[in-house]
Order: C-alpha cells, then structure tokens, then sequence
C-alpha cells in the first residue's frame, strides 16, 4: 500500500477524463485529518492523506501509482463546522412521536455509527432513523448528506465481505486485485473490464451472510455494470460498423434502444434483421447472451419474472434445448445461437478488455449509454452505488437480463470454484436472487405488492427495493393485515405518515426474517399456529404490524434490545389492546381491565417446577402464582386455557435446548 499526497481544494469543475473517487470520512477524521485507506478501480489499496477540516466536497487530488496519471477523491462527510449537522438530527429525533422511547435511543446509536463510518448490523433501526431524517423538517442539503452516508454504511458491508472472503481464497494476488477493482467498478456504476471477475464478485456476495436487503443493493448494481458494459459494446459495434450507411446505422440504434428498454417495437422486421446480425456477430458472448434473453423476455410479456429465470438457466444448461427455444423465440434456427462450446462457460470466462466509457464517440453513443444507463455513475457526473439505486427509466429490459444471466453464470459454478473464490460450500443461495429482479422490475413500474404478511413483508418490499433511497415516486403497496403506503418520497419528499412511521418503528422490534431451525422463533412458530390457528396466534415475522405497533403504544414496553417473537390476541375487537407476547426474554401480557404484567422465563418455568406447598410460604412466589393465574385466565372466557397451558407446558420442555 503507497500513501498518496494529498492537495485540498474546494473547486466543483473537474476534468472529465480524470478518474474520480468518491470517499465517505469519518467525522473525526475529517476534523482532525489522518489517513484513510481506499480501493482503486485497479484493485490496488493506497492511503490518502485526509486535510484538517476537510468538508464536505473538497476534491483532494492524488498520483495514481505507477505513473498512471492523476485522480481525484471528492470528500463526503457529515463534519460540519458550521451546521452541526448532529444537533440538529438528534433535535429531529427527540422531536419525533415514538411508540417506544428506546426507538430515540436506537436512532442516536445508529446516528453515531453513521457518522464514524461503521459498518450496521441493526439495519431496520438505520431504516427507522432514514425514514424520520428523510420526513423531517430538515434542509433538504442535510437530508442528501445524511443519506448518503447512511448509504456508505451498508456499502461497507459488501467490501468487509469481498475482503475478507478473498483473504482465505486460492486466488493469485492478481486476480484479487481484479476482483476488488471490479467492486469499485459496480460500486461506481461503471463498465467492467473483466466478466469474468464480476461474476467472482456475484458469487462471493450471493454466498455471503449479508442481510438480504444489502445483497439485492448489490444484486441490481452488478446488472447494472454488466448492462452497461453489453451497452457499450453493442452500441459501438453498430456505431463503427463498417457494412453499414449512416441511415442503417440510425434505424438500428433506433431499433436496439426499443429493444434495450423493453419498449413496444416499431419495425420488428428490422427488429428481426438486428437480431441475426448480433447473434451471429464476432462480439462478445456476454452482449449476444444478454441480448437474447433481453429480446425472449420482450416476447413473454406477462410471464413471471422468476418463472423466466428457471426456465433461462434450465434452457442454457443444455444445448439442444437452447436452439429450441432460440427457434421458437426467433424462426430462425439455431444459425442465431452462439456456437455450442461458447455457451455459458465461455460467457462466465470471459473478458471486457478495453470497454470504458470513452471509447465510445459521437452523439449515438453518449445517448445511448450514459443518459439511460450510466446516468448515475461517477463518470458521468453521479455518485454510483453512493448515491443509492435509483429505479431505471432507461434500459431497464437490458438490465434485467443482465441479471438473469448473473443468475445462470452462478448456478453454473461447482463446489471446486467457490472454494478457489474462499466461499464456504452450501452457504448462500442463488434462489433469492430471482425475487431480487422481479421486485426491481416491478419497482419500475411502481407496482410492488406483496404476498407476505407483518413485518416480513415490508422487509421483504423494503429490501427488494434496495431500501429506502431508490423509490422515486409513486405508491407501493404491501400486505400487512392491511394493506399501507410504504413511502415514496424520493421526489417532492412528502411529509410524514405518522401511521407509516409506526410501520416502520415497529419493525425494530421484532424479527423480520424467516426464523432458524432449532430456535425459540421456530418453536413459536410451529406451535403458536398449530394452537391457535391465523385468526388469534401470530408469530415473527408475520406478525401484523398494525396489531403490534397497536400493543406496542397500549401496554408493551419492552427492554433494550427486547424483540417480539409472537403475539396471542384476545382482544374483544380483534385490535391487538388486549393479549400476550412472547419475546425473546420474557412472557407479556394485558387483560381487559387489568395493568399489563409480565414475568422472565426463567421465573415462570420455575414456579411451574415448584411444590405447591412451597409457592404458599413464599410471599413472593405467591405473587408469581396469581399473576400466573391473570395469565391463564385471559384465555377463560374462550375455553382456550388448555391450549394455553399445552404451549407452556411444551416451551418448558424445550427451552433449554432453544439458543434464544
């Protein structure tokens, strides 16, 4: 690693040939200067001498190593010597209705962690504090700096991930370099050099433990970048073609954006024409593989997006059923297949050598790729993946292939490659990776709604979405009990729904994944269900978040770091005031008329373990024994106390065994 000079300056015009990195600083560095360690788009680490009182903005110039030229660090941090950005979030926090008072606490945890440029596990707590930073009053200045930090926080999830898993692989220190340069590449939202390497990179963040909503940010940025990268090739190849006049060169750009888009075709003769020209071209296998799949999805309108997936990996596993379906999606045999040996394998081997943004000339090209695809990355001007993911306007048939293909280069990948790459075998997954897209191309269109119930399927929405930062207008939907407006806020920034902060709130303070086998979640889960069935017994995390955040402002008041595994609901109305939970810590209940109790596990299991005799002496014990009594007799009315007591009587069994 090399240390690079650094000269501060504050100017805003840069030159556009000079690479560009955009660099998140801690706040105290940023006040006091240091060095920081970044990662160039060649893979190689070099520190960068950070200035005292570096604000936001300032662009710290910087040799590249080897003679390579000069670039540029654009600064972004949330030190400010005159705004005092902290105070006035902290200010917008207190100022906040919570349901729970920890959720102020938690908001200013994730605030500070935000502000040091850590990595965040919380992620629904830093999703609570974007939604009441993004609603607030706040200067819309300090909301863009704020995001966008909360943003690097999740980016660094991804680098920790392809650092350390390249740290145990096989690989050369050549090929690592590639493979972290690659990242900074997609990570700037920028073409690769290397296909190859990208889907490394798919493989190692696909296989990684990172929550679900920080692998689909990746998932749709990697199609992106590849989508980028098939762009430039195809366009330069129609642009520079020499068999073709200028007015041929126009009708086929013309016909390839509508194709590129998804849009409706207006010539689907010359459509056809384009097709066997680039299938049948010398270009690059990615580009006709993307092309391809791009054009079949075009023809499967109103097929589901997942059921595209399957179908695309189980036809290009197997060759003769390839050239079927390209002579179904296209009568014209298999003359505009790729040739057999080229498939797949030469697709996932592949390199982009010599692909960059400015190889491309003339008005077609810039058109064609920076304004519809590459519109947010550092080159032309964006914040790439800093800048969140924006839901395509442009290209975005093009990018979904992208993905899919990502999706089959994957699933061809055997145990020796994951194991080269440092992937543990049999972690991860590749199935999620499908709902990703179908959820991106739905949010194109601005219609999500969603299957899954309570907090697990905002979860699900938010993260398909890639978070809160990509909504760009329009309502999405999703099942919760009932259905409610998740938030689109992005342009002309609405002001807050109280009820969707509830929403949200709430969600910090229950599990929104699918719980593990052999825990208290899937116990819970097994046998809350099986005892009291969809209308009364709910468990994590379909949890109706309506009910909860309604027990929640009622008559639960949890503990720091306290989650809700399950909720029982007695209530007259069937409105949540009135029930039981079942935490991680503690049995919580309200009966109608009565002060809400609650009693740890621990104690409970004791006194069901205790003489009777024993429980009468013990005045304390005797207190346990009428609460207990309260508890049991919630479920009277309804005969349901021997259901009660059979799911006690079972979590006694087998608490011991649970790693709660």
């Amino acid at each position: 690693m090399q240390p690079a000079l650094a000269e501060p300056e504050t100017t805003t015009s840069l030159d556009l040939d000079t690479e560009k990195y955009h660099v998140f600083i801690p706040y105290v560095r940023s006040r006091t200067g240091g060095k920081q360690e970044i990662t160039l788009r060649s893979g190689e680490k070099l520190e960068l001498n950070i200035p005292a009182r570096t604000t936001e903005n300032t662009n710290i110039r910087f040799q590249l190593p080897g003679r390579r030229g000069e670039a540029i660090a654009i600064a972004h941090t949330l030190y400010d010597r005159t705004l005092r950005l902290a105070d006035q979030i902290y200010q917008e926090i207190d100022n906040t209705s919570f349901i729970q008072d920890a959720s102020k606490t938690k908001c200013k945890l994730v605030y500070e962690q935000v502000e040091d440029a850590r990595y965040i596990n919380d992620l629904t707590s830093l999703q609570l504090l974007d939604y009441v930073v993004e609603t607030s009053r706040l200067d819309d200045s300090v909301k863009d700096r704020y995001l966008l930090a909360s943003t690097n926080s999740r980016l660094l999830g991804i680098q920790n991930v392809v650092e350390s898993t390249l740290a145990t692989s096989r690989l050369s220190q050549d090929k690592r370099q590639l493979i972290l340069g690659t990242f900074e590449l997609v990570r700037a939202g920028e073409p690769i050099t290397d296909f190859k390497a990208l889907s490394d990179l798919d493989s190692i963040v696909t296989a990684s433990q990172l929550p679900p909503e920080i692998q689909n940010e990746y998932t749709i940025a990697s199609a992106k970048s590849r989508a980028i990268t098939v762009d430039l090739i195809l366009v330069k190849w129609l642009d520079e073609n020499p068999k073709f006049d200028e007015n041929q060169k126009i009708a086929y750009l013309m016909a390839y954006q509508e194709v590129r888009d998804g849009r409706e075709l207006s010539n689907e003769d010359l459509v056809n024409d384009l097709d066997d020209l680039i299938l049948t071209s010398k270009i690059s296998d990615n580009a006709k593989l993307i092309y391809a799949i791009t054009r079949q999805n075009n023809r499967t309108e109103g097929q589901d997006l997942g059921e595209q997936v399957m179908a695309f990996i189980q036809d290009y596993q197997d060759v003769e059923n390839l050239k079927k379906s390209a002579k179904k999606v296209y009568g014209k045999g298999a003359s505009v297949v790729p040739q057999a040996t080229r498939l797949l394998s030469a697709a996932g081997a592949e390199t982009a050598t010599g692909v960059s943004l400015s190889s491309l000339s003339g008005a077609a090209a810039t058109n064609a790729t920076l304004a519809a695809l590459g519109g947010g990355s550092v080159a032309a001007g964006g914040l790439g993946m800093l800048g969140g993911l924006v839901v395509a306007t442009g290209g975005a048939a093009l990018i979904g292939a992208a993905g899919l293909l990502s999706i089959a280069l994957i699933s061809e990948m055997d145990g020796e490659d994951f194991r080269n790459l440092g992937i543990s075998v049999g972690t991860g997954t590749v199935a999620g990776a499908a709902t990703v897209l179908a959820a991106w191309t739905a949010a194109s269109t601005l219609g999500v709604t969603g299957t899954l119930s309570g907090a697990a399927a905002i979860s699900a929405t938010i993260s398909a979405l890639g978070g809160l930062s990509i909504m760009t207008g329009g309502a999405a939907l999703v099942a919760s009990g009932t259905a409610f407006l998740v938030w689109s806020f992005m342009k002309g920034r609405k002001k807050r729904d109280q009820g969707i902060l509830r929403q949200v709130e709430t969600r910090i303070y229950t599990p929104t994944e699918e719980p593990k086998p052999n825990s208290l979640e899937s116990f819970l889960a097994d046998n809350i269900l099986d005892q009291y069935g969809k209308e009364e017994g709910f468990t994590s995390p379909n949890i109706p978040l309506d009910k909860l955040s309604t027990a929640l402002s009622k008559w639960i008041t949890l503990e720091p770091n306290e989650r809700v595994l399950a909720l029982i609901d007695s209530s007259f109305w069937d409105d949540a005031k009135e029930g039981v939970v079942l935490t991680d810590r503690k049995i919580r209940w309200k009966a109608f008329g009565s002060n809400p109790d609650s009693i740890s596990y621990d104690r409970l299991f004791s006194l069901m373990d205790s003489d009777l005799s024993n429980l009468l002496i013990n005045e304390e014990r005797r207190d346990d024994l009428g609460r207990v009594e309260e508890l049991t007799n919630i479920f009277s009315e309804d005969n349901d106390e021997d259901r009660w007591v059979q799911v006690l009587t079972s979590l006694k069994q087998q608490y011991t065994s649970f790693s709660v």
